[in-house]
């Protein structure tokens, strides 16, 4: 359940990301240069500081405004921002998933795209537990193989912590250990809690496997006496 007030009876501004994902619960650091976006930063912190990040839906123009984006969006909360030279420095903090319902189309006064959204999850309502979920996946991360992975190491102490949900944590999860950005979308524009963790269990064990055959294979080379450059 989260703590921010979201109005979707509201247009929020669309910042397109090429190749990122923002998830909820994760957090986003975005330099911002183009004048059309610092203007969008500055009418976002003029009112809720809400901002819809979407993925490019096909090849980008950097000369003209993003209008072609994929449906599902993460509305991000802007939680530092800073002036920097030539622009700003902001850090996003994922809210929840959204679909865009429409797009409008960049004006002289506003020269960003703006969309009115309709929410993927239910905000209002602690998610469920899911206790054998979030057992699964403590066994899987601390086994021997993803147990090696520095990132895995904080991850595993934001188990032991009860005011991170299972939500949050398969949220936390596919933010810090999904890296391909087709199955960062898929988790972003899936509703349905038991499939997102579907997506994270068949992600860890593909990801325990590969690690498992390259530890393997360096075994292999040093039974040999070969040693990596």
């Amino acid at each position: 359940m989260t703590s921010i007030r979201v109005n979707f009876k509201h247009r929020f501004p669309v910042f397109p990301l090429p190749g990122a994902v923002l998830l909820p619960h994760a957090v986003q650091p975005m330099h911002v240069t183009e004048p059309r976006y610092r203007s969008m930063i500055d009418s976002a912190l003029d009112g809720s500081g809400q901002i819809a990040v979407a993925m490019h839906d096909g090849p980008v123009d950097g000369e003209e405004p993003v209008t072609a984006v994929r449906p599902a969006v993460c509305l991000g909360q802007v939680a530092h921002h800073e002036s920097v030279p030539g622009g700003y420095e902001v850090l996003l903090h994922g809210v929840c998933r959204a679909t865009i319902v429409e797009v409008f189309d960049p004006t002289d006064e506003r020269p960003w795209c703006d969309a009115k959204l309709r929410p993927l999850e239910t905000l209002d309502e602690e998610p469920p537990s899911m206790i054998e979920v979030r057992d699964e996946l403590h066994s899987l991360l601390v086994s021997n193989h993803l147990s090696s992975m520095r990132p895995v190491e904080s991850i595993i102490q934001w188990f032991e912590r009860e005011d991170v949900s299972t939500h949050a944590l398969l949220e936390l999860i596919g933010s810090t250990l999904v890296h391909d950005e087709e199955l960062r979308y898929q988790l972003l524009a899936e509703p349905a809690m038991g499939r997102r963790s579907d997506l994270i269990r068949v992600e860890l064990n593909r990801l325990d496997t590969l690690l498992g055959k390259a530890a393997a294979q360096k075994r292999d080379d040093l039974d040999r006496g070969m040693t990596p450059n």
